[in-house]
């Protein structure tokens, strides 16, 4: 007794193998939907922070009774926090589909205001070095959700400021 084999040729392959094909490719096109660009609400805090801390420490800077190394740690620290500042400025700028060649010039109209009052006393090293903390927190928690050129951004600058309050702003003097 003979049994019947199914007779399979070389185009009924061909044709199957060119339908799975296709198959595959309409599914994973199907599968997942294209990524989002990333959030840039999540950058306005570390700008807002950097722009808060290179202002206290040039003021604490100006303050009497720093050691003079002290003093010149926390003017290079205003300045590496202004320059977060404008890298953050930049980064938004640029996911927002905004960026041009004049991003960073802002003009101010001058504006009539009252003549100011005697200025506020300069913030003591404490100050500095808690707000430096904070910011390198910050950073540090969004490098996790991070990728790519941002989260570099945000890995160095929350390394500049831990580096800042760990090296820089220590008063010189024996270690316990």
């Amino acid at each position: 007794m003979s049994s019947a084999v199914p007779v399979t040729n070389r185009r009924g392959v061909l044709a199957g193998g060119a339908a799975i094909a296709a198959l595959g490719v309409v599914v994973s096109a199907c599968g997942e939907p294209p990524p989002k660009p990333p959030a840039v609400e999540e950058l306005l805090g570390p700008l807002d922070q950097a722009r808060r801390d290179s202002t206290l420490a040039g003021a604490a800077a100006t303050a009497l009774g720093n050691p003079p190394q002290i003093a010149a740690a926390l003017t290079v620290v205003a300045t590496q926090r202004a320059a977060h500042a404008r890298a953050l400025s930049t980064e938004i700028a640029r996911a927002a589909g905004k960026l041009s060649a004049s991003s960073s010039n802002e003009t101010a109209s001058p504006s009539p205001t009252a003549p100011p009052g005697p200025p506020p006393p300069p913030p003591p090293l404490a100050d500095v070095v808690n707000s430096l903390r904070a910011s390198a927190e910050s950073a540090s928690r969004l490098v996790a959700t991070s990728s790519g050129y941002r989260a570099g951004l945000l890995g160095s600058i929350a390394a500049s400021c831990t580096a800042s309050f760990t090296v820089a702003l220590v008063p010189a003097g024996p270690t316990p």
